[in-house]
């Protein structure tokens, strides 16, 4: 997670950063221990996170929340302090944890994984739904495919969760009865290009990855109640009714791994 660390003390800075220097999901960005400065990165460049010294001397820690979530509303926040205070005003900030100075390496790896994991979930404005029949929401409302063969394709990209799929991969799952020569590779490229026009007619062009014949989605650009059932996700593991991309008949074999996973 890129990460920028704000305390008026340095020795906070530097405790904070010695004991956080093996945390993998961290990558700090920069630290400062005027709060402007920190305004005006957050408003240049994506920041995921936010440490927070809540004993700034002239800044009340919850004013710099609210000012970084002015600027990126996604960002999450961490405070430090060294005295026991009154919380209640950062409530509404919804911070991943307030931390007690001094800390250490474990206390700090587990509150960035809840960062991390919290990052992950955050509302994006395109969601697959693929539990029973596959549809794909763009700002909540739901893409009308001209070509079911693209829906499908996309549907089978997803379901592999990033992974490269090859023409002969497309041929054997699209088109399993037709002969794996020059006019049905034809089809596979016009399909390709099919699906890039309908996302792009709505503003998702960024779910799908060409490279030199082979096709993924971006699976950063998307929410899926698939992806959150494998993260663990209880809430969209109590929706999961056993049926999943029911309109293709090659999601058996998932459908039966899914069953097999959450009865173990």
């Amino acid at each position: 997670m890129k990460t920028i660390l704000i305390s008026g003390e340095s020795c906070v800075i530097e405790g904070f950063l010695r004991e956080a220097r093996y945390v993998e999901e961290l990558e700090i960005l920069r630290s400062f221990q005027e709060e402007k400065e920190a305004y005006d990165l957050v408003s240049r460049q994506e920041v995921d996170l936010a440490v927070i010294d809540l004993d700034m001397k002239e800044t009340d820690g919850a004013d710099i929340g609210w000012e970084l979530k002015k600027r990126n509303p996604d960002i999450q926040l961490i405070y430090l302090t060294r005295q026991q205070r009154n919380l209640m005003n950062l409530i509404p900030l919804h911070p991943v944890a307030v931390m007690e100075v001094p800390f250490r390496e474990g206390e700090i790896r587990y509150v960035v994984e809840s960062a991390y994991l919290l990052s992950k979930r955050k509302r994006k404005r395109i969601y697959a739904r693929t539990f029973g029949h596959f549809d794909i929401f763009v700002d909540g409302k739901p893409i009308m495919f001209k070509s079911a063969k693209a829906k499908e394709f996309l549907a089978f990209l997803i379901d592999r969760r990033g992974g490269t799929v090859t023409t002969d991969q497309m041929i054997n799952v699209l088109w399993e009865d037709r002969p794996n020569d020059e006019s049905t590779q034809n089809l596979c490229c016009k399909l390709v290009k099919t699906l890039q026009k309908e996302l792009r007619a709505v503003g998702a062009e960024d779910m799908l990855i060409l490279s030199r014949g082979n096709r993924s989605v971006n699976v950063d650009s998307f929410q899926c109640d698939l992806y959150e059932l494998l993260d663990g996700n209880q809430k969209v593991k109590a929706q999961y009714m056993g049926d999943y991309l029911l309109d293709y008949s090659w999601s058996e074999s998932q459908t039966a791994l899914l069953d097999h996973l959450l009865h173990e």
